[in-house]
């Protein structure tokens, strides 16, 4: 919208000075008087209000460059030893900065105005800079009254006029020619005056001009802008005249008080917001007259003789409460280590004085003033309460576990309550959680360690300020903890594991008590290459315990405060047993019994170590039928000693727990573990001495950490929901569906339990634990593990499911091989192959040996060699060139049937290896039908020499994945998958067809494995 038609009023009341700089005044003439011809033309009067803004600013240009140069240009160049004028000349220097701005703010949009009339062109009202640039302006001119104000807190202007008054006295002439009143006056009260009043009437005059602009366009469209450009002047109006006498006030009060508490109190910025003397209240108990309370922007002081303290606003929660024995309302002061109480005869005191103490206290939390000052404050809110959750710092001076601590995070009502940082003295200090005070939730720790000048630091979950749940603690030995707390201490499941990179570096994974190694835990040295798996009393290996060695020796037998103690086994490599008395180093010494592996026995007396000069006396015996079958009973450790129901009782506890916790955010992290991302971020310290930084470093990078899972998750938006989901299953498929999304995701419970046993699993059984002696403890574990998951997932199923289960065909389905094995074996299957392969090296080896040459046959020889009968041979349809015979041809027949037994290797399900058996059968009997051209049942004498052909041309495509240059014939492992099917498989579901399949498949590898087999005993 142009000026024209909407500024002619402007003319006769425009104000500004018309004359040069050496005419000073701070009076106004009209710009046009009422006498004075009105200029014609709409264009014409646009171009005069423009023109008389330009000369208002022109004539405060003048006065501002005239202030600079007579009064603040001597001021700054003033000169003097005195102590004082350091802190004064600081805001002195402030004062000047803010009035340059204030100059060169005013001089750039005077020129943007000008250049406008110069150019010709057509004027808005959005061209006039105190419309368009009113935030900018105002903020210039508020910048300037707080430095103005600080100033004269401090009693600079007093300072100033009394040293240096002989430059005044002899220029006093040219210091009242800026007065608009020339009466004496003091040198201080003239600088006062000089440095505020010309400035505040400006502020005026464009008051007074959007006034009279805003009567005339108040209706038009787009007048938006000089109502709001309107209120921020009349705004910065009140907050002028309310600072410059809050400054007074203040002033007044520094030369009140005792020199030694005004240098205690007195800060530039600091302001008197109310005072007993003027409001009587006092403090209870202990009321006296002589306590003095003041409160100011940002401290309450309660002045008590020659005492002074200082109590934080950010740090103070005020509420009315009631006084004991009486029904009448008092005010409560709390702060983070005391509180008191206010009172006053008249309640109408008490309760100015708690509006007043709620608005300094919620300014100061805002880090701003109200504008204006005195009023509903920020946003419309009343000020007569405060957030009672609030973000702040403080420094703790009582005695305590807190003394001289640093808090700086959230609070609720004067404790710490929310996510904040801990810092002590000594270096401690803690970033995380807080509740009620206290560390609880999720948090990091860390505590400085001088005799290494390292530091222990502990990420974990904490209840009631002790660590208690998960956690991971990184100690400056470069060990590291991950597992269980509580009361601050190791106990639950957990594993400690040292550097690889240390002398001696050493493994514990198990159960925790009181801090220390108690109950079951597996053990391993990475130097020695020895391992112990068994039970443990404050550190120290106590009760029934297995312990291997790199040279694949196994000793199980009990031990006492450390040691071996009585009778025992020993196993070795070559399966020659041992039963009898041994020392502590695993000598052996006293009565037992040897057993070889050809079934001859040494009973008697022995000494020396085993395997080294072994020395005994004794009866020598042969072997026969009972003690071979009793000596192959002993092959496996840990079947008596060792229960299953007693390994891993660590793991499933938390989980109960859990349970019984209602699945709350809390229960949550502490069972489930914690998610470091850059959300949960702490604020990170800039003293990089007191380990602060570590903190910093481990959790402001951009990639997370999974400490074992997330608190949420997609698939699970809540752990309540791993119950709720359970009571919707209506049927065994669902459930299934349901079980197997739960198992693949670490973040639901059941897959944090797998997960964990997994964990467990691979490291008590990989490496130095590959052991073919622990076959049976492996598989037990995975048993109980499915048995136990069962357990927990029946405990939540509908009514309806169970009641299905009673039908019998359900009741056979719903059991741990069928529902749960299937599902987890894929997490324990490598370590628990590789066990297998072990255990069934000799006898695969044998076979693999039968393999390799019944490979060199050709298909037909094979076949002949295998006494199938001719009219089973699908060669009838062969195309052979003219070169080519049948005993050339190789890899041709049955081929769909060894397609498919090749892929019994590409799963853990023993059930699915089963299904692939099948699979295979029904591909041989269908290809024998094709060559009959009829159906056809094969009875095991011809079912047996078909499946040796298709076993022998089967390929092993694992190999073949992992290796594609190789490509090995046969599964080089039959008798392990053999055996893994045989142990793993359902009981219920060893029958039938697939009985007969298995037994087969078992005698198909013990011909295999016969001599004439493995040697060159081929026909011609």
């Amino acid at each position: 919208m142009k000026i024209a038609g909407n500024l002619s009023f402007l003319l006769p009341v425009l104000m500004s000075h018309p004359g040069n700089s050496s005419q000073r005044s701070t009076s106004f003439s009209p710009l046009f008087s009422s006498s004075s011809p009105a200029p014609a033309g709409s264009q014409f009067k646009e171009k005069s209000a423009a023109r008389s803004l330009v000369e208002t600013d022109k004539a405060f240009l003048d006065y501002l460059a005239d202030i600079n140069t007579s009064v603040l240009q001597h001021l700054l160049h003033h000169n003097t030893v005195d102590q004082k004028w350091h802190s004064q000349k600081t805001q002195l220097l402030k004062l000047n900065e803010k009035f340059h701005a204030l100059w060169d703010q005013t001089g750039e949009t005077c020129k943007t105005l000008k250049q406008f009339i110069q150019q010709d062109k057509p004027v808005s009202l959005q061209d006039i800079y105190i419309i368009s640039n009113k935030t900018r302006v105002l903020e210039v001119y508020i910048q300037y009254f707080s430095s103005f104000t600080n100033f004269v807190v401090v009693g600079g202007f007093d300072y100033l006029a009394k040293n240096t008054c002989s430059y005044f006295k002899k220029n006093k002439v040219n210091l009242n020619t800026f007065l608009t009143n020339s009466q004496k006056a003091e040198n201080s009260v003239s600088l006062y005056r000089i440095l505020h009043e010309r400035i505040r009437e400006q502020v005026n005059q464009y008051t007074l001009i959007l006034t009279r602009l805003h009567e005339t366009t108040y209706k038009n469209a787009g007048s938006e802008g000089i109502s709001d450009a309107l209120k921020g002047f009349v705004d910065l109006q009140k907050y002028i005249s309310q600072v410059l006498d809050e400054a007074s006030v203040t002033k007044a009060l520094w030369k009140s008080l005792e020199r030694k508490v005004t240098d205690i109190l007195r800060t530039p910025e600091r302001r008197i917001r109310e005072e007993s003397r003027n409001i009587p209240i006092s403090v209870s108990p202990g009321r006296s007259s002589h306590d003095r309370i003041l409160l100011f922007d940002d401290v309450l002081v309660l002045h008590r003789g020659s005492d002074v303290h200082c109590y934080d606003l950010t740090t103070l929660w005020i509420e009315f409460t009631t006084e004991e024995n009486s029904n009448r309302r008092i005010l409560k002061v709390t702060s983070p280590e005391e509180s008191f109480t206010l009172s006053a005869k008249e309640p109408q005191h008490e309760a100015v004085w708690q509006w007043k103490l709620n608005q300094a206290i919620r300014q100061c939390l805002a880090g701003k003033r109200d504008f204006p000052l005195w009023g509903k404050g920020v946003d419309g809110h009343s000020p007569s309460s405060t957030p009672t959750s609030r973000f702040s710092a403080y420094t703790f001076k009582n005695e305590g576990r807190l003394r001289n601590a640093v808090y700086e995070g959230h609070w609720n009502k004067g404790v710490p309550h929310g996510k904040g940082t801990l810092r002590w003295d000594d270096e401690r200090n803690y970033t995380g959680d807080f509740r009620d005070g206290k560390e609880h939730g999720f948090g990091v720790c860390v505590i400085p360690q001088k005799e290494t000048e390292g530091y222990d630091c502990y990420k974990c979950h904490w209840k009631d300020g002790r660590m208690h749940g998960y956690g991971i603690c990184e100690y400056n030995n470069n060990t590291v903890y991950r597992g269980y707390f509580k009361d601050n201490v190791r106990h639950g499941f957990g594993i400690l594991e040292g550097s690889r990179t240390d002398s001696n570096p050493l493994r514990y994974i198990g159960q925790w008590e009181n801090d220390k190694k108690t109950g079951y835990g597996v053990w391993e040295s990475i130097n020695s290459g020895e391992s112990y798996r068994g039970m443990w009393l404050e550190d120290q290996r106590h009760g029934h315990g297995i312990v291997v060695t790199q040279s694949g020796l196994c000793y199980e037998g009990i031990f006492i405060s450390d040691k071996l103690t009585g009778k025992g086994i020993l196993l070795s490599e070559d399966n020659s047993l041992y039963e009898g008395e041994f020392t502590e180093d695993l000598m052996l010494k006293g009565k037992g019994k040897l057993t070889f592996p050809n079934g001859f026995t040494l009973e008697g007396v022995f000494s020396s170590k085993f395997g080294n000069g072994l020395q005994a006396t004794g009866i020598l015996k042969t072997p026969g039928n009972e003690e071979k079958a009793e000596s192959a009973a002993q092959l496996q450790m840990g079947l008596h000693g060792l229960p299953v129901e007693k390994r891993w009782t660590g793991i499933f506890e938390p989980f109960v727990e859990y349970l019984q916790a209602g699945f709350t955010e809390e229960s949550d992290e502490s069972f489930l573990g914690f998610h470091i991302e850059t959300g949960r971020t702490m604020r990170k310290t800039s003293n990089n001495n007191n380990g602060a930084g570590i903190i910093a470093e481990t959790h402001t990078e951009e990639s997370t950490e999974y400490l074992f899972c997330n608190r949420k998750s997609e698939e699970f938006s809540a752990n309540n929901d791993f119950i709720e989901n359970l009571k919707k299953k209506s049927d065994y498929v669902l459930l299934q569906q349901y079980l197997e999304k739960s198992f693949q995701c670490a973040k639901h419970p059941l897959g944090k339990i797998l997960q964990t046993q997994a964990l467990v699993f691979q490291a008590t059984y990989s490496g130095m634990g590959a052991n073919k002696h622990l076959l049976t403890m492996a598989q037990d574990e995975v048993k109980y593990l499915a048995k136990k998951l069962l357990e927990i997932i029946r405990d939540y199923l509908p009514e309806s499911f169970n009641k299905e289960s009673e039908d019998k065909e359900t009741r056979n389905e719903m059991n741990c091989y069928t529902l749960v094995l299937p599902l987890i074996l894929p997490k324990f299957y490598p370590e628990l192959s590789m066990l297998y392969m072990l255990y069934h090296e000799k006898g695969d080896a044998l076979y693999w040996q039968g393999i390799v040459h019944l490979g060199l046959l050709s298909d037909a020889k094979l076949l002949d060699f295998l006494d199938v009968q001719k009219h089973l041979w699908p060669l009838k349809d062969l195309q052979l060139t003219a070169n080519q015979r049948y005993s050339f041809v190789n890899n041709q027949c049955f081929h769909s049937a060894i397609e498919c037994f090749q892929k019994v290797s590409t799963t853990a399900d023993p059930l699915e290896k089963m299904h692939t058996l099948f699979r295979t059968f029904e591909e041989i009997e269908k290809t024998v039908s094709w060559v009959l051209d009829r159906e056809y049942k094969l009875p095991m004498d011809d079912l047996l020499p078909l499946l040796i052909y298709v076993v022998s041309r089967a390929r092993y495509i694992c190999a073949r994945v992992l290796n594609p240059g190789w490509l090995s014939q046969g599964i080089q492992h039959l008798g392990a998958e053999l055996h893994f099917i045989r142990d793993m498989m359902d009981p219920c579901g060893i029958g039938g067809m697939y009985d007969f399949l298995l037994t087969a498949l078992e005698s198909c590898y013990q011909h295999i494995q016969k001599e004439d087999k493995r040697l060159d005993e081929f026909p011609d």
